[in-house]
């Protein structure tokens, strides 16, 4: 069941932040005239700054309107300091109407300005501001389940308190971090940051922290089971909330005690607690808290049987829920209500909320690896400066053992030559030169043998290593089955040369829009892959993040984001990635390409559009990558490739497949069921290469729309 965590996580949540908070109508009123008046323009910001905070906690809507007013008078005055305030302030507004999405938006633009206007990074001012945005950042991160992009950016500002000497802001962001955790499921960590801060909070006196902290333990040992750790806990958060009128976080520690009490089945106590965290939540205009008290009123209605009013609350939780992607409180709804169906044996509907709740749950775990590539490829970045390492030392124990070989030799043919010189009448030294070269001997045997015994050790380490690796990089291809539910009709012949491999194919939905891509990033094998655990992460981030939807656009911004990345080393980066995009937009295909050109057929006739002739990496001249419009007629049939297909060498006289005839192959057995089409070219491609190695990774997929 949701349980309530102590909102310390957003800088504009602190309500001591803002002094303006809940000041009356004759100072709101005051503020009007002055807006409206002719008073000097840094007046009239001033005014708007403090009415738009004033404003946040009584007339949400009239908020936001004096916020875009703030930001484009802001913008007019090409202050850079105000112009990053104004668009804190907006995050702040959006965040009070429930609007996360765009909170989430502007809270990054302030972050960029704030960076881009305190490029040293050196005053207090300064860090002290970044790391409010990356709090707020964290904080947003953390609510919509982006649990690794939520511990980045607090981790972020957890240094920059520090740097800063900030021991308040510290122990928010400790805090913060134990939220994180907690949601993870690391309960471990989590229970070290909680403990961290609630000592750093009792140390500078921070009552509202420290009440904070012990909700959240006590959440973490109602998860472990640790009831009696639970209610010490809880207790102590109700006390420190009473005794600073912490109403907000009060009635949230009483959602989290009725919990509990239901946890250990004694529901007339846990609906007794609910029913009083209602009473106070239910006008919230927090779809977070409102949901998580929803849920909690319909799943203990349904205990008692009340059904009515449990699928009353349950769909009222799903419709807000819906409306800001809370996809986990989503999810709770509809597990309650198949359950709740399920038991009433109304099975129509019970598997109709099933249904719902795996589609939801699969988009969950979808949302969450896609965050998690940011991490994934720093282990990658990792492993793949280990290998280097590995190779390096490998290197030199190949070099130290053609040494000791040499050496052994030498030795040899320099006894055998004392032998010679003393033969006649030396018998007895003979013998002792003999025994002596024999026993030198074993020692360098026994020295090679331990030798390679560590090359041994060092090339299985290298190998588990990419193993490893290799399960980073299946986070970021979809499996067959995931690509099937998007598109039905397809098929996928995915060969890497190596353990891991350069190419890699991409397949995503987003706002109805369906895309998929096959991609070739520079190499093969290790560099190849970590080159397309950089490029999937930038394309995951042109999508969800920056929001951008045509293809070449979205092209066009991933080249931005891979630049960016490698912009950080010092070395000259001559890696990129050739691409084929295709997105399916209700009645019309649209697709765009780098150095991969498009084949498909339409009623019969092969269709060929040209890539564009730039890669997705550093050039001489950048370019745009152009948007090509194709009209959709029902059963054309698309082709994605890489160059592997048709680079691999074989046949009678070892020679290239070449595109010509992979083409070929395409246009004859097009019109054929997939899976057909996938054993005739898989079948041409092997028989092709028959004992000889694979040259490159093979990627190529069909679709039929």
């Amino acid at each position: 069941m949701p349980r309530l965590y102590s909102k310390v996580i957003l800088f504009f949540l602190v309500l001591a932040l803002y002094p303006q908070l809940g000041k009356s109508d004759n100072y709101i009123d005051s503020l009007k005239k002055i807006i409206t008046g002719k008073s000097h323009d840094s007046l009239k910001m001033d005014a708007l700054d403090d009415l738009v905070q004033a404003l946040w906690k009584t007339d949400t809507k009239q908020a936001l309107n004096y916020s875009k007013l703030y930001l484009a008078t802001t913008i007019k005055s090409k202050e850079e300091d105000r112009i990053a305030g104004s668009l804190n302030l907006l995050a702040g507004t959006y965040y009070f109407l429930g609007d996360y999405k765009n909170s989430l938006l502007y809270n990054i633009k302030t972050l960029q300005q704030r960076k881009k206007i305190r490029a040293d990074g050196k005053t207090v001012g300064s860090k002290k501001s970044i790391a409010s945005s990356h709090i707020n950042i964290a904080g947003l991160y953390l609510n919509q389940g982006n649990y690794s992009l939520a511990i980045e950016h607090n981790l972020e500002a957890l240094k920059l308190k520090r740097e800063t000497k900030d021991s308040v802001g510290e122990a928010r962001v400790l805090s913060n971090l134990g939220n994180a955790y907690e949601s993870m499921g690391n309960d471990e960590k989590a229970i070290s940051f909680h403990e961290s801060a609630l000592q750093l909070a009792n140390q500078i006196g921070e009552e509202y922290i420290a009440g904070s902290c012990y909700n959240n333990l006590g959440n973490i040992y109602t998860n472990l089971n640790k009831y009696d750790k639970a209610f010490r806990s809880y207790e102590k958060a109700i006390e420190f909330r009473k005794k600073i009128n912490d109403e907000e976080g009060l009635y949230g520690t009483y959602n989290n005690v009725g919990n509990l009490y239901f946890e250990l089945k004694k529901y007339d106590e846990a609906k007794k607690y609910f029913e009083l965290v209602w009473e106070y939540y239910h006008n919230s205009s927090d779809p977070l808290i409102k949901t998580s008290v929803l849920v909690n009123m319909g799943v203990v209605y349904k205990h008692f049987k009340e059904m009515d009013k449990a699928e009353k609350y349950l769909n009222q939780a799903i419709i807000i829920a819906k409306e800001n992607k809370l996809l986990q409180i989503e999810k709770n709804a509809y597990e309650s209500l198949a359950q709740m169906f399920s038991g009433k044996k109304d099975f129509a509907k019970a598997y109709q909320y099933m249904k719902l709740y795996a589609h939801i749950n699969d988009t969950i775990f979808k949302v969450e690896n896609s965050r998690k590539i940011a991490e994934l490829q720093a282990k990658y970045d990792d492993a793949f400066k280990t290998n280097q390492l590995e190779n390096m030392q490998k290197a030199n124990m190949k070099a130290e053992l053609e040494n000791s070989r040499k050496e052994l030799e030498l030795q040899r043919q320099t006894g055998i030559r004392n032998i010679s010189f003393m033969a006649i009448g030396l018998l007895l030294i003979i013998g002792i030169l003999f025994l002596n070269r024999y026993s030198i001997k074993n020692k360098l045997n026994e020295q090679l043998a331990i030798q390679n015994k560590q090359i041994a050790e060092k090339n299985l380490d290298i190998t588990n290593s990419i193993t490893y690796a290799k399960r980073i990089q299946n986070a970021i291809v979809p499996s067959e089955k995931s690509v099937s539910a998007i598109f039905p009709d397809n098929f996928i012949m995915y060969r890497p040369k190596d353990i891991v491999a350069g190419d890699f194919y991409w397949c995503e939905v987003y706002e109805n829009k369906k895309y998929i891509a096959v991609a070739d990033c520079t190499g093969h094998g290790v560099p190849g892959a970590m080159m397309s655990v950089v490029c999937s992460n930038a394309l995951n981030r042109s999508l969800f993040e920056f929001k951008i939807t045509e293809p070449g656009n979205l092209l066009d911004k991933t080249r931005d984001l891979i630049l960016e990345t490698f912009s950080k080393n010092e070395e000259q980066m001559n890696d990129g990635m050739d691409i084929s995009l295709l997105c399916v937009d209700g009645n019309e295909v649209k697709w765009a390409g780098a150095n991969n050109s498009l084949i498909y057929f339409s009623k019969g006739k092969r269709v060929e559009i040209k890539s564009h002739k730039q890669s997705i990496g550093k050039t001489d001249k950048i370019t745009p990558f152009p948007t090509h419009p194709i009209p959709l007629v029902k059963g054309d049939v698309f082709y994605l490739y890489s160059d592997g297909y048709a680079d691999q060498f074989g046949g009678e006289n070892g020679k290239k497949i070449i595109l010509k005839n992979m083409l070929a192959l395409f246009e004859n057995n097009h019109q054929l069921p997939f899976q057909e089409q996938k054993s005739i070219i898989t079948k041409y491609f092997d028989d092709w290469k028959g004992n000889l190695e694979q040259v490159d990774d093979v990627c190529l997929i069909g679709i039929r729309v």
